[in-house]
């Protein structure tokens, strides 16, 4: 038993030691003051009083500050000039451990999570998914799946507040597993779908997992009930995903022919998907094997869905309370996309004042709220040495409400992204997607799949604010309000 005392004892002086040492490297940065071995948890346990915490840091204590989490600290920052370096350093691709924690049983190696040659490797295979003639492919999938939210919207139309995230979560979820792996779970007919279910559990347990002491180590959160949980969501996850490579493998194997990507085994036409390309790639001469294809497919599938439903709904809301702008976007819709035409991807590409209005919504409403990278190699900046396995994480909430780049910063204006306005910023300023080495990868396909479904909404409904409501947000895996995103619904006459 004294073996596992002293080793207890012998981290908590390492931590410790680590601790002061950071504490006078970084003396020059400010920061609230940490409790012994809890750091600044206190301050932290309740999500939903993060966003305004971290607003009044960078108030109190400036751009950049330095916070524990636990014995471990971290520099949270919205100054663009160290964004230079975090999002530009061949020594800053790392994320932090908080994901590895969180995802690696689900989403193991895939782009979310890699690093090194095989983040490069993988990377580099599914570039071709995101390019011009393979997006072209994708607007059909948005289309259809966009008039069966149409429908579902309109029988909830009656309704004086609706939440509008809850149905747009579904048909993201429908876009991106038709998109990824080229079936449907037809989430918008069936919500109580066991692989939707599993998909919710495990993005619930993601924030509960993040902000717990006892549920951030690995061996006692193995003990708990909310473990077990996950391990039941992944078992359906997983044999789901599996199920449908194993089943579009053979089927390619059996065609024997170099152009596999016109039929499916039911002899319908069929558009290339990721796992397609997956399926058809080598990495020095050897094919993925099927978990390989399914941690990148279920990466897409999380970075796909919780996301874009979050952006699409709190673009929706923002129409909703500013009616001014709704009426310019829906002139706009209405003389791009005339009724019964046929939507292309050069038409979404048109709609240029829907794109600065989707492109303000995701600067005040931003879906990933803070993302981390830890140094993998010392870097300097502005004279400090910053040392390797620093945790560095960037608060988008209140980057993109900066006054010095934004005046008048909690107005929603889409003009700020007038091309003129854009060129004065600082190209850090506003990154909803990232930047650098790990940008996001599918940020085309996102916008183009926000263009078409906001425009089919809007085509066929008036968004009206309900009275009274406000916007309660919260920090989880993705930008949340616990009470809802509502508006009210007026069906537009045909």
């Amino acid at each position: 038993m004294w073996q596992y005392a002293a080793v207890i004892l012998l981290l908590f002086l390492v931590l410790y030691f680590k601790r002061y040492k950071y504490l006078k490297q970084f003396e020059k940065i400010d920061g609230p003051k940490p409790y012994p071995i809890v750091g600044n948890y206190f301050l932290l346990k309740n999500p939903k009083k993060h966003i305004a915490i971290f607003n009044e840091f960078h108030s109190k204590y400036g751009k950049t500050i330095k916070l524990f989490t636990g014995m471990l600290m971290n520099l949270i920052t919205t100054d663009v000039k160290l964004l230079e370096v975090v999002m530009n350093s061949p020594n800053l691709t790392n994320k932090t451990n908080d994901y590895i924690m969180l995802f690696s049983r689900w989403l193991g190696d895939g782009l979310l999570i890699s690093s090194g040659e095989k983040w490069i490797s993988h990377r580099k295979i599914l570039t071709p998914a995101f390019h011009y003639k393979a997006l072209e492919d994708f607007i059909e999938v948005f289309e259809s799946h966009g008039k069966l939210l149409v429908g579902n919207l309109l029988k909830a139309s009656s309704e004086e507040c609706m939440d509008v995230h809850t149905i747009i979560n579904l048909y993201t979820l429908d876009v991106i597993c038709d998109t990824a792996m080229g079936t449907s779970v037809n989430a918008q007919c069936n919500p109580d779908h066991k692989y939707m279910k599993a998909i919710k559990t495990m993005c619930e347990i993601a924030p509960t997992r993040l902000l717990n002491p006892i549920y951030r180590s690995e061996w006692m959160y193995k003990y708990t009930n909310l473990y077990k949980s996950e391990i039941k969501a992944l078992e359906t996850i997983k044999s789901f995903s599996l199920g449908i490579i194993e089943k579009r493998r053979q089927f390619l194997e059996s065609r024997h022919s170099d152009d596999v990507n016109d039929y499916d085994e039911f002899g319908k036409r069929r558009k290339m998907t990721f796992m397609d390309i997956l399926l058809k790639s080598t990495i020095n001469g050897k094919p993925l094997t099927n978990e390989e294809i399914r941690e990148e497919v279920d990466t897409f599938l999380f970075g796909g869905h919780d996301t874009t439903s979050a952006a699409i709904s709190f673009t929706c809301y923002n129409l909703a309370e500013n009616p001014d702008v709704q009426k310019l976007v829906y002139e706009e819709i209405c003389h791009v996309l005339p009724t019964d035409h046929t939507v292309t991807i050069t038409d979404l590409q048109n709609l240029k004042y829907l794109e600065m209005v989707i492109k303000e919504s995701l600067r005040l409403y931003p879906p990933v709220m803070i993302f981390g990278r830890v140094v993998d190699k010392e870097v300097v900046y502005n004279g400090i040495k910053l040392p390797k396995d620093l945790r560095i994480a960037v608060n988008l909430y209140s980057l993109h409400r900066d006054p010095d780049e934004f005046p008048d910063s909690e107005k929603f204006d889409p003009l700020r992204f007038t091309a003129d306005k854009q060129s004065k910023r600082h190209p850090l300023a506003y990154i909803p997607f990232s930047a650098g080495h790990r940008n996001c990868i599918g940020q085309k396909f996102a916008m183009l799949e926000l263009k078409s479904v906001i425009a089919k909404v809007i085509k066929n409904f008036e968004l009206l604010p309900v009275p009274g409501f406000t916007l309660q947000l919260t920090s989880k895996v993705t930008l949340q309000s616990v009470n809802g995103i509502c508006v009210k619904l007026n069906p537009r006459s045909a």
